[in-house]
């Protein structure tokens, strides 16, 4: 499920959004703000765990509207949307009617008002599916260096390991999401593929002290429906609850090489 905010400005002699270029923090922030303060504690401070790992099962968009970019800020004109999605159909309601009881949503020394709501309970349709990023799809792995210190390598999705992290998430936050592991049925035997068509834009985020690397483009996917279903309301990849991996269908699926 997910919700998709018009934001308008506060004061009617605002004209612009102005946000520093890395500014996913702040929608972050602003989001869990939204919340009801116990549901934003419990997400944030404990999450959903499996497999030593913890997912917040929300994601976010890009701040979407006409927009001017400087050297360390960017600059939108109102009104501007974003969209939040969750599989989590209780945490979308809450969300929404919070947001309704404000009437504003705050971006770091921003106040917006919230010219209007909208939520949408979208049901895949199929297994193969062709999809546009709203928000970078980043997954990494960390290694060990020789004297013990770690290191993260983000990978490009013509890469296989971008393949397997992907299909790897989504069965642990498919767990999460039905309290059960994925089964393979017969009749769902297709193998899981995502194939990006073009060559993707690379996207370098900072996030508080961390510096991520997504990519974005459109990409065709190929796999069981349930879990195509929790990438659409979850994300695709890591790291969705800092702004990444949320996606729109991007017209039909081509079966090429």
């Amino acid at each position: 499920m997910r919700v998709t905010l018009e934001l308008v400005p506060k004061q009617s002699s605002q004209q612009t959004l102005v946000l520093p270029y890395h500014y996913v923090e702040w929608v972050q922030a602003a989001i869990y703000r939204s919340m009801q303060e116990d549901v934003a504690a419990a997400i944030h401070d404990v999450g959903f765990p499996v497999e030593k790992r913890s997912f917040r099962l929300f994601s976010f968009s890009r701040i979407q509207g006409r927009f001017r970019q400087a050297k360390e800020t960017i600059e939108f004109v109102f009104p501007v949307r974003l969209i939040i999605a969750s599989p989590l159909k209780l945490l979308i309601q809450q969300f929404v009617n919070a947001l309704v009881m404000r009437n504003e949503f705050i971006l770091g020394p921003q106040v917006c008002r919230i010219a209007s709501v909208s939520v949408d309970d979208y049901v895949v349709p199929g297994s193969r599916v062709r999809v546009r990023t709203l928000s970078p799809l980043t997954v990494h792995s960390t290694l060990n260096k020789p004297d013990g210190s770690h290191y993260t390598v983000y990978f490009h999705p013509k890469e296989h390991e971008f393949q397997q992290l992907i299909i790897e998430n989504l069965l642990r936050k498919y767990t999460v999401v039905t309290g059960k592991p994925f089964v393979m049925e017969p009749a769902e035997s297709l193998p899981f593929r995502i194939r990006v068509k073009n060559e993707p834009k690379l996207n370098i985020v900072r996030y508080k002290d961390t510096v991520i690397k997504g990519y974005s483009g459109v990409f065709d996917i190929e796999g069981p429906k349930d879990l195509l279903q929790v990438g659409w309301d979850a994300g695709f990849g890591a790291r969705n609850s800092q702004g990444f991996g949320l996606v729109e269908m991007a017209g039909s699926y081509s079966k090429g090489v």
